[in-house]
């Protein structure tokens, strides 16, 4: 497992309206494995791993900062 990228960006939580942040971190298991793992300061039980092929990393990688945190869905 390597880690090729991660990021923290801020965002307004849905519930309270405050401002949180949110940390993904891009990891490679394989040649064409990647894991996604997402979480946030909002509620520390809530994360989430989501796999993705090498396109969607690339993806992913390339979102400018407007799309950043859309994986969550």
């Amino acid at each position: 497992m390597h880690l090729v990228a991660t990021r923290k960006y801020a965002f307004i939580a849905t519930q309270t309206l405050a401002e949180c942040q949110a940390r993904d971190s891009l990891f490679r298991f394989a040649e064409n494995k990647f894991l996604l793992h997402m979480t946030s300061d909002e509620d520390l039980e809530d994360e989430r791993l989501v796999w993705l092929d090498t396109r969607a990393a690339l993806l992913w990688i390339n979102q400018t900062t407007d799309e950043y945190g859309i994986n969550w869905e």
